[in-house]
Formats: C-alpha cells, structure tokens, sequence
C-alpha cells in the first residue's frame, strides 16, 4: 500500500543525500508531500505523477498492488538514479515502455506476475520495443524476473551480454527458437528459469567447472537431447528441474557428483536405462521425481537418502518391493503407478514403515489391500485405483483426507464404520462390485465431503434423505446403479453443488424443480432412470450449467427455456474441479480433480474432451427447436433425438461455431435443411434421420462426409448421399469463404482448449492428477503452470501402457 512506499521513499531520498544532516532537494520535498497529501489507503491504487520528480531515488517496489490495469508510465525513465524497480504481482498492463531501457544503473528488473486474477490471461507485453531493446543498455542487471510478460519471440542475443547477471527467470513468456548456449556460460548466473516455454528448443551444453548455478528451470519447454557428462561441473547445483520436455537417452552416472541437489525432477521426458547407482550419493535430496519416462532395471537402494520427503517413481518399467522403502524413515510422499509393485503380506508394528501422508498405487497389479496402510496413523492422501483389490471395501485410516479405490473388484456392503473418518473430504469407489444400501450416516459427512463417488456398482434402497444443513459437497455421483425412489430433498442443501449425476437407476420422481436453487450446477445427467412428467414451463435458472442429461419427460421447449445458461454463452466456461493439497517440508502436492463426461467416440488424436452439452434425446418433448440455443456460443453438442418436435431447424445454428455433435433425429421436423448448417466446421457427429425433411441435401462444408444413416427416413430428401436424385433441383456447393477457414482454426484451438489427460475414467467418472514440486520462490503459481504444460506435453509424448 502506498504507506509503505511513502516510507521506502523517504527512507531513499535522506540515503541519497551526501550526509546524514543533509536533506532532500526542494523539489523533491515538495514531490513527497504531494504524494502525500494525495495517498490514501486503498486497494486500488494509482502511481502517482510526484513520484517521478524524486529524480534521485535509487529502490522503488511497488510490488503486490492493484494499479487496475493500467500502463507503465512513460515517466518512469525520469528515475535516473534508480537500481532496484519491482513492479510485480501489481497489475499493470501494455506494452513496457522504452523509457525503461535508459535506466542504465537498474541492478534489479522485475515484472513479473502482472496477470488477471479471473483468467490467468497476461497483463504485459515486451514486443515493440523488443526485449532486445529493452535490455541491451542495462548492462548492469544483475536479476532479471519476466514471469508471465508476453514477449513473444526468441531469446536475444543481448541477454548473453549481460555479464553480471546472476538471475534469470523468463516463465511463461512464450519464447521460441532456439535458446542461447551462451546465457549458460555468463559467469555469474546462478538462477535460470525458462519454465513454460512449449516453443522454446534447445539443449544443455558442456558445463565448465566455473559456473555458478544453483537452480536450473526448463520445465515444459521443448529442450531435447542428452544431459552431458559434465553436469557433474555444475558443483553448486541445489535445484534441477527438466519435468516435461523432450530429453532422451540415459541418465549420466556423474549425476551422481551433484550432491548438492535437494531436488531433482526428470519426469514427463523420454529417458531410457537404469536409475544409476550414484544417485545414492545425492544425500541432501528432499525431492525426487523420474516419472513417466522408459527406465528400466532394478531400483537402486535408498538407505543413503535419508532426507528424501517426495519420491515419484511412476510410469515406468520397473519392478519394485516395497520394502526397499522401510529405511528411507522421512519418506512422506510416495507415488508408484503403473510399475509391478511387490507389497509384503507380512503385518509389521507402526514403526517398521514410514510414516506416510501421501501414497498412491495407481495400476501397480495389486490384489490385496496392503497390511501396512492400517498402521498409518499420518496418512491423508490414499490413491489405489485401477488395481485388482478384491475382498470388503477396507476401512481407511481415521486421518484420511482423499480415499480413491476406482476400479477395483471390491465387493459386499459399504461398511458403517467408514463413517468414522470424519476427515473426509473425496471418497471414490466407483467401477467396482459394492452392492448393498448406502450408510445413511455418510451423508452426516457431508458439511465436510466435497466428492462422494459410487457409480457403476450394485447398490440398491434408497438414497437417504440426510444431507446437512451445512453440506458443502460438491460432486455427488451414483450413476449405473440399482437405487429407487425419489431424489432426496435435502440435497437442496449442499449449495456448493457442481455435479449431480444419478444415471442408469430407478428413481421415481417429477423434475427436480428445486434444483434452481443450487447456482454452482454445471452438469445435470438424470437419464435412464424412471422420473416423469413435464419439463416445468419455466426458465431453466442454472447460470453455470454446461451439461444437461434428461430423458422421459413431456413437454414443449419455449423460447426462454435456455435463456439463462450464461455458461454457454460464455467463451470459456468454468470446469469442475477438486483440488485437494497436500504441504509437507519443502513440497507442496496438489490432487487435481477433473469431472470428465465421455461419449461414444473419441477424436483429437484419440483424446477424449468435456463436450459442453444439452442432451434431451429420449424425451417427449413437443413444439419447436427453440431459437435462442442460437446465443449458446460455446455449445458442442446438442441431442434432442428421440422427441416429437416440429417445426423447422433454425438456421441461426451457423452460429454455433463450436458444435462437434448435432442430433435432430426421429422428430417430426419439416422443411429443407439449411443451406448455412455447412458451416458447422467441427461436426464430427450429424444425424437428421426419420423427420419429415424434403428438398436436396445441401452440399459442402462438413456434412460431405456424413453417409445414407443420417439422412434416411425422410422421404422427401434427394441428393447425395442418398440415392434418389433430386431431379430438376439444383444443389449448389456454398460459395469459397476463406473466413471459414480461418474460423475453423480458431475454433478447433477452442475445442482443444478443452482436452484432458484422461487417465481412465469412464462416462460420468473423474480423472486425477497427481502434481508434485519443491516449493521455492520460482513456483509462485507452480500449479496452473505445471498443470497447463503437463497437458501440453501429453498431446507430444506417446500414451503410457496402463
């Protein structure tokens, strides 16, 4: 706040001075007092014109403010004197002046963190003048932070120049080409983070004995070839993290000569052979992340490794005995999936294990609960999914946080005694053989639960009308079961309610009015149950929704039906999502939570995506396809098969720019089929099918590569792909229109905006990830970042066997 800085200035300007007894320049006395007479305490603050007449001034922070957005004043360049100017984190946007470039004594530079809170999107820019220009007479920078600045280009040679630089940080600025080998070799650099850069190649050259690097980022860039033997030169190394490139071939055994390391990260990469022996030398390590790649081998001992808190080994070829893990006494994090993991049957006293907070045996071939998770009395995190775990749902330990055994062969009741574990917060058992009724004092949990996950099992009875007053579940999912009965009122409760999908029962019910009173609704699937009656005649009040599964409902569709689901409308509606952390010493793990609904078909390189859908197919609806689904933008899929509609189709569906599925079939829909439906780029499903259509197909576009089943059914259609002809009717191609081109690159960037790493899940299921980092003052927004490139690095990096 300004009050600090009123301070920081004063502080300067005596400093300045040629003696303790000598005061500040008139016309800098008068510039403070200005600034002070103007200064209030206010989180919107402003820079103020006073401030560049204090012409001596030599440290200026202005850091963690909120300037609203606007630019960086030219005036800046006034401060001729100054040495350290921190601007981040302050919300200031536009192009960073010139004038900055004058600073000729600037010793620090930072800029970083001018981001929008709501988007992420970046505030500032470093392109006309260019980050050449930019540095190229700040020759005495010594620390230079850019984080999230947009600068658009390759790394300039000037920055190799900089001789005195001993810290770089370049996250997220979209640099491309090839980085400079040169900016390795400056002799006082000791902090280089190019994190987040996908466009940005390069790779790590010879290490001379003299350098100085303590911490090395390449996280998410595009960096490949071999590490080189010398980076046993690289002596004061604490930090090397190269998660999520594109380096390849074996890890060097002089690795083993950094012993200074305290974390090492070379998951997400394409590193083949063994762990090397030598990495029992790295005694000093907290942190150690070689997942994802293709290693190999025995596992070397750890016993060496004593400070060793995080240990992510996941996605490779190993076989391991977890015994090899009973030394490393600190180990709190453990991450093993997909290796072949050995698990002794044998029961041990508490102390024989670590004691652990975080474990995760994803797909690791278990078929027995592990004995020794019931003597963990710290565990929060527990993540067995994708196994073969037979035998009773196990009752976790009471400090238990996130219990996830999705896809397993469980089977029996859930036992009562589960709800115990009033820490609860994610509770996954979906995919499994559980049957049986739900303990009705599970949902007393519910002021704490934020996902309850049953579906796709055997359970039956009813769901028990016992949601708290205080509920704040988020996700509730029941689908593919055998439960009856009516939708429990009391769920009107749980206000923070995202995702309710309760498909594939047997409830008997009415549509769910009250459900209008649940504002965090984003998805609805009450399908293939046995609920009835007429869709209410009145606007559906859901504001976030962008997924609707209904189905045996009578009805019309009036205009205003959909008039309110501003999500759809929206460029980019908000995803549900659970994020549960996890702080340990010196790591921070974060448990990502994403609901994904999957169709029947897979596109995008094999990629499943979240389609932003209205499904009313199998109703008995009536009436006309309303009008205003013409303002939901960012609608992908729109069934209403199945129904008794009538009328024509829209041809304001040109609008719908994004649509991928679009299914019109067994109504009773009149009239030609719009010329302008060829400009649906992305329909990859099409079915009119079984209306009363006439006229020729319109050809072009899209709908050439549809066949005979999405058309039949209407006589009175002629024109390919149908045989019948359409006589003296003339069908005409749309005319050439490079916008649509254009267009159809924008919107597959949207549609691929919204591909996830799916690691398993199934229609109405969830897909985790596991993200782990040191923390250090690199990673201040380590998770968007490290979540953002990982999914990037997924579409690069071939598919793991699970």
């Amino acid at each position: 706040m300004k009050s600090h800085f009123l301070l920081l200035c004063l502080i300067v300007c005596v400093a300045s001075a040629p003696s303790i007894s000598t005061q500040c320049h008139d016309a800098e006395r008068s510039a403070l007092l200005q600034f002070k007479q103007g200064f209030s305490i206010h989180p919107s603050a402003s820079i103020d014109p006073p401030l560049f007449e204090l012409v001596h001034l030599r440290a200026l922070n202005l850091s963690d403010n909120n300037f609203r957005y606007s630019l960086i004043p030219s005036h800046m360049g006034r401060l001729q004197d100054l040495k350290y100017l921190n601007l981040s984190r302050s919300r200031v946007s536009g192009q960073v002046p010139i004038e900055l470039s004058t600073l000729s004594k600037l010793i620090s530079l930072d800029l970083s963190l001018n981001i929008k809170p709501s988007s992420g999107a970046q505030l500032l820019q470093i392109q006309n003048p260019s980050l050449s220009m930019l540095v190229k007479n700040l020759t005495a920078l010594e620390i230079l932070r850019l984080n999230q600045v947009n600068i658009s280009s390759p790394v300039p040679q000037t920055l190799a120049n900089l001789t005195s630089l001993k810290i770089l940080r370049l996250v997220n600025c979209s640099l491309n080409g090839s980085f400079l080998e040169g900016i390795f070799q400056l002799p006082q650099l000791q902090i280089l983070n190019l994190a987040s850069n996908t466009n940005l190649s390069g790779y790590v050259p010879e290490i001379s004995k003299s350098n100085k690097l303590k911490k090395l980022f390449l996280d998410g860039t595009s960096f490949s070839g071999q590490l080189p033997l010398s980076i046993e030169n690289a002596s004061f190394l604490e930090i090397l993290s190269l998660s999520s490139c594109n380096f390849e071939g074996s890890i060097p055994s002089s690795i083993g000569k950094l012993t200074q390391l305290r974390s090492l990260d070379l998951s997400l990469n394409n590193f083949t052979g063994i762990i090397p022996r030598s990495i029992i030398n790295l005694t000093q390590l907290s942190f150690l992340s070689l997942s994802q790649n293709a290693l190999a081998g025995e596992m070397p001992p750890l016993a060496n490794l004593t400070k060793l808190i995080f240990l992510d080994l996941g996605y490779n070829h190993f076989q391991v005995e977890f015994d090899i893990f009973v030394t490393s006494k600190n180990l709190q994090a453990l991450t093993l999936s997909n290796v072949d993991l050995i698990v002794s049957t044998t029961t041990h006293n508490n102390s024989y294990y670590p004691q652990f907070v975080f474990l995760v045996f994803t797909a690791c071939n278990l078929v027995q609960f592990p004995n020794f998770i019931q003597n963990q009395t710290r565990l929060s995190h527990l993540l067995l999914r994708d196994n073969s775990i037979r035998g009773p749902l196990p009752v976790p330990p009471p400090s238990l946080v996130v219990f996830d055994m999705d896809i397993n062969a469980l089977k029996g009741e859930i036992p009562t005694n589960i709800c115990n574990v009033t820490t609860l917060k994610i509770l996954n058992v979906a995919r499994n053989r559980l049957g049986g009724k739900i303990p009705p004092c599970l949902f007393n949990l519910s002021n704490n639960l934020a996902s309850l996950n049953f579906g796709k099992n055997s359970l039956h009875g009813t769901i028990p009308d016992a949601f708290t007053s205080s509920c704040t579940m988020k996700w509730f999912l029941l689908g593919e079961n055998q439960v009856e009965g009516e939708l429990p009122r009391s769920l009107a409760n749980c206000s923070s309610l995202e995702v309710l999908s309760l498909y594939d029962n047997n409830l008997v019910d009415t549509f769910p009015i009250w459900l209008n009173g649940l504002p965090e609704l984003q998805v609805i699937d009450l399908s293939s149950n046995k609920l009835h009656g007429q869709l209410p005649l009145v606007e559906l009040g859901i504001r976030k929704l962008y997924y609707l599964l209904l189905s045996n409902f009578t009805g019309s569709m009036p205009d205003d039906y959909f008039a309110n689901l501003y999500s759809m409308e929206r460029p980019s509606p908000q995803q549900a999502i659970i994020v549960v952390s996890c702080h340990l010493p010196d790591v921070e793990i974060t448990y990502a939570y994403y609901f994904v609904v999957l169709d029947d078909f897979e596109w995008l390189g094999g990629s499943h995506f979240i389609p932003i859908a209205i499904d009313l197919s199998h109703n008995k609806l009536v009436g006309k396809v309303p009008d205003l689904i013409e303002n939901l933008h960012t609608l992908q899929k729109l069934d209403l098969s199945y129904n008794n509609l009538n009328g024509v189709i829209p041809t304001s569906f040109e609008k719908l720019s994004n649509m991928y599925w679009l299914d019109l079939s067994h109504n009773s829909l009149s009239g030609s089929i719009p010329q302008q439906l060829t400009q649906l780029s992305l329909l990859n499903h099409f079915n009119l099918s079984y209306n009363q259509l006439t006229g020729p197909i319109p050809q072009g576009g899209q709908l050439t590569t549809f066949e005979n089943d999405s058309f039949i059914g209407n006589p009175g259609l002629c024109g390919s792909p149908l045989s019948k002809k359409c006589g003296n009717h003339e069908v005409l191609a749309p005319p050439h229109d490079s916008s649509v081109e254009e267009d159809e690159g924008s919107g597959s960037a949207d549609v691929i905006g919204w591909v996830i790493r799916c690691m398993g899940c199934i229609s109405g299921l969830v897909v985790g990830l596991v993200l782990g980092r040191m923390i250090t003052d690199e990673n201040h927004d380590w998770f968007v970042e490290t979540f953002g490139r990982r999914q990037q690095h997924q579409k690069k990096k071939k598919k793991k066997k699970r």
